[in-house]
């Protein structure tokens, strides 16, 4: 489990992009490995739907993703949106997620994101997929407006064989990418 999040946490993903409308799209992938940005530190944001569900920071998840941040309060892209994959969680039920958080390093609020998330290993010049184009769809009445230097949880599904692909994953044989993404600056 170490080894997984030791590799998953190294990847950050780049799903914005600057251009002169509030719909905004981009697609590439960034390693904030030896970048010297000066960022403030990153809040803990309740996703609209546990918000009002009582859920507030100081409970559950949202307590120890706080903690997170607080020792990691530089993660994210400068000045855009990106999503950060953390660790593999079970649900209630016993089924396998991958955990991660969206940060918002924009000037302004976002909302209703969409994108396509590849994650895949690849062995002998052929790449297996945990994810192959997954569709990602934060819309704002689950999401909320994600403030700026804010981060949300959300989770994508695994399946048992996307849980040995991410044992048997490195940052040499790791395959990322995110297509098609957009979402909306908040006005």
């Amino acid at each position: 489990m170490k080894k997984l999040l030791g590799t998953l946490f190294v990847g950050l993903l780049l799903v914005g992009c600057n251009t002169d409308n509030d719909q905004k799209s981009k697609t590439g992938e960034e390693e904030n490995v030896g970048k010297e940005i000066e960022q403030q530190a990153l809040s803990m944001q309740v996703l609209k739907v546990d918000e009002e569900n009582g859920v507030t920071v100081e409970d559950g998840i949202y307590k120890e993703l706080t903690g997170l941040l607080e020792a990691n309060p530089t993660i994210g892209v400068a000045n855009d949106f990106s999503i950060h994959a953390l660790d593999l969680e079970k649900t209630k039920e016993g089924r396998s997620v991958i955990l991660f958080l969206g940060i918002n390093r924009l000037e302004k609020g976002i909302k209703d994101i969409t994108l396509e998330y590849t994650l895949g290993v690849e062995t002998e010049g052929t790449v297996e997929y945990v994810f192959n184009r997954e569709e990602i769809i934060l819309p704002a009445r689950y999401a909320g407006v994600i403030q700026p230097n804010h981060a949300i949880p959300f989770t994508l599904p695994l399946t048992p064989k996307g849980e040995e692909l991410l044992e048997i994953m490195t940052k040499e044989n790791k395959v990322m990418s995110i297509d098609n993404a957009t979402y909306e600056l908040e006005k």
